[in-house]
């Protein structure tokens, strides 16, 4: 197969999100196999996709717009967002291909994919990993106009696309959910799931630890950053040299900081900012839990990883979470602070229950394996071909 996978989201030259290494760990097999994986995506973000895709062609959808150092003026996105809903109708590509796949369902990706997807006469697919307008407290202007396009984006994927893939049943649900609302009749969808390469990934309960806990991910509001701030107040009170690992660049990342400076606890949490994957593979296993303050996630990819190193996961408590890792997380009340508080204080005073929680949850994402989520996910494109296929062909047997 020729696959062009549609990345305008990415936006600049540090940040790597949980989507991207799900992809980027698919991509790795299908590229063993024989296909061809090209990837459109900003000029801005090649540095971070040159490490993660080094088997790809990175074909630009923008020089002009690089928010790198601007990532906490959200109103910069829009014009680069903008721009790469046009470029591609003048971009030129090194070859034809046989799939277009939008990385997610924003509206940035799904236009430029169906308009490529007609040019190309391929089989468009999307993942959905999570539905916006069923999971996110609305805040502000550019949460409701990223939920208006979504429901655009719906509109064209039910009429268009080949195949959706999705997370989870439930994100499946949820995308049924908002057809339902714009008057639609339900599509089928795949949950295909998200996978791990443990291989590369050695159990880490007996390694030496420099932090009590660490947020992994990008830093915004939705994903719970600023919880961060009460819970570690609580947590110092009871330990005051508690260390808190922060990884991961964001638009909230410098409030976040500012908040910490305020509450008096700056020494005891250290940002490494958007770092390359071998330094991330370091930090985390110097780190004793896994920490998410979530507020919506289509599965939890960093759950993923603190689970294969076998550190326990203090949660916010999440359908998804339910669904994904049942009984693997300790899960307390969405944005109740001091029982996330209390649940980080029980694993650091019971360190042999923390290790054996570890060693079960390494045990459990074993069926989590990027192998199989490729193999399954290159199954599903290749039947996406074939339907487009016997659509040409009924298209062409109606024409006199």
């Amino acid at each position: 197969m020729r696959i062009l996978i549609v990345y305008n989201s990415a936006l600049d030259a540090r940040s790597v999100s949980g989507v991207q290494t799900y992809f980027a760990g698919v991509v790795r097999h299908w590229c063993a196999e024989g296909h061809v994986v090209d990837i459109l995506v900003a000029r801005a973000a090649w540095p971070v996709f040159k490490e993660l895709f080094p088997d790809s062609r990175l074909i630009s959808c923008d020089n002009l717009f690089d928010p790198t150092n601007h990532l906490g003026q959200t109103w910069r996105y829009l014009p680069a967002f903008a721009w790469r809903m046009i470029s591609h109708r003048f971009t030129r590509f090194p070859t034809e291909y046989d799939v277009i796949f939008a990385c997610a369902q924003f509206i940035y990706e799904i236009g430029p994919a169906r308009a490529l997807a007609r040019r190309f006469n391929a089989a468009l697919v999307a993942k959905v990993h999570h539905v916006l307008g069923s999971q996110r407290q609305v805040r502000g202007f550019f949460d409701r106009l990223h939920i208006w396009s979504e429901r655009t984006s719906v509109r064209w994927l039910h009429r268009e696309a080949d195949a959706i893939l999705c997370g989870t049943e439930l994100i499946g649900q949820d995308f049924n959910a908002v057809e339902a609302g714009l008057g639609l009749s339900p599509t089928q969808t795949h949950p295909t799931g998200y996978g791990i390469d443990l291989d590369s990934i050695p159990i880490a309960v007996d390694s030496p630890k420099s932090f009590d806990a660490v947020l992994l991910g990008r830093v915004h509001e939705h994903k719970g950053a600023f919880d961060a701030v009460p819970v570690w107040t609580r947590v110092t009170q009871a330990r005051p040299h508690a260390r808190l690992l922060v990884i991961g660049e964001g638009p909230h990342r410098l409030e976040l900081a500012d908040r910490f400076q305020k509450a008096g606890l700056a020494a005891n949490v250290e940002f490494t900012g958007a770092i390359p994957g071998v330094r991330k593979d370091a930090l985390l296993p110097t780190c004793r839990i896994g920490l998410s303050f979530s507020r919506e996630e289509g599965w939890g990819l960093s759950v993923n990883e603190f689970l294969a190193l076998g550190m326990p996961v203090v949660a916010m408590d999440l359908p998804v979470f339910r669904k994904v890792f049942p009984g693997q997380l300790d899960l307390v009340p969405p944005r109740n602070t001091d029982a996330a508080a209390d649940r980080i204080l029980h694993w650091l005073d019971h360190p042999e229950e923390a290790r054996q929680r570890g060693i079960e949850g390494r045990e459990f994402v074993r069926r989590y394996d990027h192998r199989s989520v490729a193999s399954h996910e290159a199954a599903i494109l290749g039947d996406a071909i074939r339907h487009r296929g016997q659509k040409r062909h009924a298209k062409a047997s109606r024409t006199p």
